[in-house]
């Protein structure tokens, strides 16, 4: 098994959310990697455990398997 270190991708996410805050654009989402929403959702068994969606950054988290590791993606 693999480390994941979640201060990478909560680091990355940051960027692109000031980034595309920067832009004016108005963010909906945030999607990462399979392996990182499951290291989310772990950390937060409560919030999973209420059936409301899992939140990261103040953005709903959805898992996508075309998302790498370490580079999280904003919409």
């Amino acid at each position: 098994m693999s480390v994941l270190w979640l201060s990478v991708v909560i680091d990355n996410a940051c960027s692109r959310i000031r980034e595309a805050r920067g832009c004016g654009v108005q963010l909906t989402s945030l999607r990462v990697s399979p392996a990182v929403y499951d290291a989310v959702a772990g950390a937060r068994p409560g919030e999973v455990a209420r059936g409301g969606p899992l939140m990261l950054l103040g953005l709903p988290l959805f898992a996508d398997p075309g998302v790498a590791t370490y580079e999280p993606v904003v919409a």
